[in-house]
């Protein structure tokens, strides 16, 4: 149905794939250099180094876990199929989205979305991002590697949740600074801070950080920060919704970091 273009353009995703996750409507593959690929279906919808496909086998249908390789916009399935996605309908990861305006009801949304019990499990994230807000706050960035170290890797799940809250915080981040409003320069200091301990990530978080830091992401976050550009209540409220139910990103920590950062531009220290 339509693949991410990023993974057509860039030759480092060539290689041989193992089958690390498989749901109903998603099978994602890991090579042995870390990278990940992910063919999903509806709901499901594109994101980084996605593969958007009508329907996926069934689970009771066996495949290969093995031997499945990406090459020369090319998907090998080992005993199966070989998909050219070369002429494959393209979407763009690559997100561009500025936001130049407080967005006090989507905020908003999302402090009471974080107070419902299913976010219980976010309570030890607590101090390492309060830590981590404090030395951004005195701009002390260029000592953020103890802070970084705390929430790297932090807690259990295919995405952990200090991970996630990385890409939350990031992707917040970064719209700001595309909005040119407020001062957000410590953004590439933090990525540089952030890249040095990926390797504390397990492989799910690590390729989430790094579409965040390069400010890839999948349709529903598309949606959610242009949300956010306009601050609608009707579309933010579906959209919190959304991301806080998306398990693949661990979307709930994902909001804890969204919410960290407006927290620190509400307080002024960006203001320019």
């Amino acid at each position: 149905e339509a693949v991410d273009r990023q993974l057509l353009h860039s030759s480092v995703i060539n290689g041989s794939y193992s089958v690390r996750v498989r749901t109903e409507h998603r099978i994602t593959l890991v090579s042995l250099t870390g990278r990940m690929i992910s063919l999903v279906s509806p709901p499901l919808t594109c994101g980084p180094d996605f593969i958007l496909c009508k329907k996926l086998p069934p689970l009771s249908e066996p495949i290969t876990e093995d031997g499945w390789v990406f090459e020369d916009t090319h998907l090998t399935i080992p005993f199966m199929t070989r998909l050219n996605l070369d002429k494959v309908a393209g979407f763009d990861s690559d997100a561009r989205i500025g936001i130049r305006d407080f967005p006090g009801h989507l905020r908003s949304m999302i402090v009471r979305r974080l107070r419902q019990p299913d976010c219980e499990f976010l309570k030890d994230l607590e101090v390492p991002l309060a830590t981590l807000s404090k030395s951004i706050r005195e701009h002390l960035i260029e000592s953020a590697e103890i802070p970084v170290i705390g929430v790297t890797g932090l807690g259990s799940g295919e995405v952990a949740a200090g991970d996630a809250a990385l890409c939350g915080m990031l992707l917040t981040t970064r719209c700001f600074s595309l909005g040119g409003r407020f001062r957000m320069s410590w953004f590439q200091r933090l990525a540089v801070e952030i890249r040095r301990f990926l390797h504390r990530a397990g492989p799910f978080g690590r390729n989430w950080i790094g579409y965040a830091i390069d400010g890839r992401m999948t349709e529903t976050q598309q949606l959610f920060f242009n949300a956010m550009s306009r601050d609608f209540e009707g579309a933010g409220e579906v959209l919190v919704k959304r991301i806080a139910d998306d398990d693949m990103i661990n979307g709930r920590a994902f909001l804890a970091g969204v919410n960290m950062t407006l927290e620190m531009i509400q307080s002024g220290v960006f203001n320019r």
